[in-house]
């Protein structure tokens, strides 16, 4: 049994994190922008003065380029922005800790089930398959009609898209065109200043994702890994509780790991409740370095695609 966590020193918590890794049947990394930080990818949340200097400058805000209405009024500024932000996005390689977590379902042989807003797509970049992950917002690299003509999104054919001006954050050249009806189009996630946003894909995802864990079985051993969520945007820590809460109201065993910088208390005392003040990549080098000592050797030959 646990000792409570405000009772515990750093490295005691890290073993309690490793052990329950270990014993777990099922594991979820919620991750939030604090999981993709780490990579170099700017979290827009915290300023877009920093994460994208230029559209600052001209007086734009994140709700200002976030925003549905842009695709109409403006889009080839709307469009010139995702794709510069797309084509960063893929130029930046997941950190470690992406490898890390992959290792875990590799070598423990572990059912690891990834829940996220993010939209850079690294834990699939790092090997995870799609059915594995649960990407709340959608995907920045999925296109909609925004004629709504009915089809289905489908992804976008980044290496076809033209230049962007670098001076303006124009798209040149033809934007995106519904592959249905010719319309316009927009990205398919979920904008921060959005009311038509429409993916059925991921809803069928999320479907699947509440079915998986109202059927788990309470003789199953429940792990979250909340890696990098903040109060600003939380959505991800609300879906990581709930999780937490109804297996242990069903009589499962659910530890709940806080990974976060500046934001790792925790609002319950349960005995099962980790909080680890670090970052993304410190917590999970340090709980893997536990876990090899149990187990053996981490590989190195995993390769981004």
């Amino acid at each position: 049994m646990m000792t409570n966590d405000n009772d515990l020193n750093l490295n005691e918590k890290v073993r309690n994190a490793s052990r329950s890794i270990i014993e777990s049947d099922i594991i979820v990394i919620a991750a939030g922008a604090g999981m993709s930080s780490e990579s170099g990818i700017d979290d827009y949340y915290h300023g877009i003065d920093k994460a994208h200097p230029l559209l600052s400058q001209m007086g734009l805000s994140l709700f200002d380029i976030s925003n549905h209405s842009l695709f109409e009024v403006n889009p080839s500024l709307a469009w010139g922005h995702w794709i510069t932000r797309q084509r960063n996005y893929l130029s930046i390689e997941p950190h470690y800790g992406y490898h890390i977590v992959y290792h875990w379902k590799k070598s423990l042989r572990k059912q690891i089930r990834i829940l996220t807003t993010n939209l850079d797509r690294q834990f699939a970049r790092i090997g995870f398959e799609k059915n594995e992950i649960f990407e709340m917002h959608g995907s920045m690299y999925d296109v909609q009609c925004l004629e709504e003509c009915g089809v289905q999104p489908w992804p976008i054919a980044i290496e076809e898209m033209g230049d962007v001006d670098d001076k303006t954050m124009l798209a040149l050249g033809e934007l995106p065109r519904c592959i249905q009806c010719q319309g316009r189009t927009r990205v398919c996630t979920s904008l921060a200043v959005d009311g038509h946003w429409y993916a059925p894909h991921v809803q069928l995802v999320q479907q699947f994702h509440r079915q998986f864990f109202e059927q788990l079985s309470n003789e199953k051993k429940l792990t979250i890994l909340e890696i990098g969520c903040g109060t600003v945007m939380n959505k991800v820590r609300e879906e990581a509780r709930r999780l937490i809460d109804e297996h242990r109201c069903r009589g499962g065993h659910a530890t709940f790991i806080r990974i976060n910088l500046y934001e790792a208390q925790l609002e319950s005392r349960h005995q099962q409740n980790i909080s680890l003040p670090l970052s993304a990549l410190q917590a999970l080098t340090l709980i893997n370095d536990q876990i090899q000592t149990r187990t053996f050797p981490m590989s190195t030959s995993n390769s981004v695609n």
